[in-house]
């Protein structure tokens, strides 16, 4: 009779015996496993020197583009259109270089900017009490909240057409300010500017897009419908955003009503395109996409 303790010997020895195959065989694959990955890290090592390579080139070559763009800037901007008196409209989130750069871009270019207002998150608020005083400012006190944006978006652009109402007490756009839903950036407009805002021949400039993981204020609530709706009633109007916006803007306007868009605007060529567009706008009615992303050109056709 075989014994509980042969068994118990036999179960060993098997599980030996794979031990020291298993030992047996790693002497020879351990080696060249090692051998394989020092070759693919010697490979990663060769092409991160190369792309180091590369970029400290292309720095370089950015380092002068950059450096020929600011020098060529103000000749290609100067007095492009003088006089000229603009509205910018902002909204919270744009970074603050796109601003500053569309300021710098119309000051060289000789524009006068009447006033410069932003959009702030009152409009997308969650307060019932907040959103019932923006639906009674806009005259339509059912309006869905979600709406709110939208119809704001397009109640202003009738403001800022010479065909909208700039009647001091009856004004649509000071309410927006009063009740915190616009803001002034700088001094806020007079009674003087007020009345100003809206006559024939100005231009308008949407500012949106931005960078985070969410969009407080959504291009497509506000931004977008302004531009369209002010497209559409004849204003001259250009959208702008920067080079990284992680937010779609100015992809979403419509150009068909000859709008100037700006996807790097807050790179000094990006300024130039602002400039160089908004000029052939007005002298031609005929908009353009520019930028560096798809579709875009890099500047309009010098005239």
């Amino acid at each position: 009779m075989i014994s509980f303790r042969y068994h118990l010997v036999t179960i060993v020895a098997v599980f030996l015996a794979l031990a020291i195959g298993l030992l047996a065989g790693s002497a020879f694959v351990e080696p060249q496993l090692l051998d394989q990955l020092r070759s693919q890290t010697d490979n990663l090592r060769d092409k991160i020197g190369e792309l180091e390579g590369s970029l400290t080139e292309a720095r370089a070559e950015i380092g002068a583009f950059d450096g020929f763009v600011e020098a060529a800037a103000p000749q290609l901007t100067q007095d492009r259109l003088p006089a000229t008196p603009v509205v910018i409209v902002t909204q919270i989130g744009v970074e603050e270089e796109v601003l500053r750069e569309a300021q710098a871009a119309l000051a060289s270019a000789g524009a006068r900017i009447v006033t410069t207002v932003s959009a702030t998150d009152e409009l997308v608020s969650d307060d019932p009490t907040t959103q019932q005083e923006l639906a009674l400012m806009l005259g339509e006190p059912t309006a869905p909240a979600e709406e709110l944006p939208v119809r704001t978006a397009q109640a202003l652009a009738g403001r800022l057409s010479p065909t909208g109402s700039s009647v001091i007490g009856d004004d649509i756009l000071a309410d927006l300010l009063s009740g915190g839903f616009l803001a002034p950036v700088g001094a806020g407009p007079s009674e003087t500017t007020l009345a100003e805002i809206g006559t024939p021949g100005q231009v308008v400039i949407v500012l949106s897009g931005g960078r985070g993981e969410e969009a407080v204020l959504a291009p497509e609530s506000f931004a977008v419908p302004l531009v369209e709706s002010l497209a559409a009633q004849g204003v001259p109007v250009a959208a702008g955003e920067s080079l990284l916006s992680e937010f779609p803007y100015v992809t979403l306007v419509n150009g068909d009503f000859g709008t100037v868009t700006v996807d790097d605007l807050d790179q000094t060529m990006g300024g130039v395109a602002l400039v160089l567009g908004l000029e052939q706008l007005l002298a031609t009615g005929q908009g353009g996409s520019y930028g560096v992303k798809d579709g875009a050109e890099p500047l309009p056709p010098l005239p």
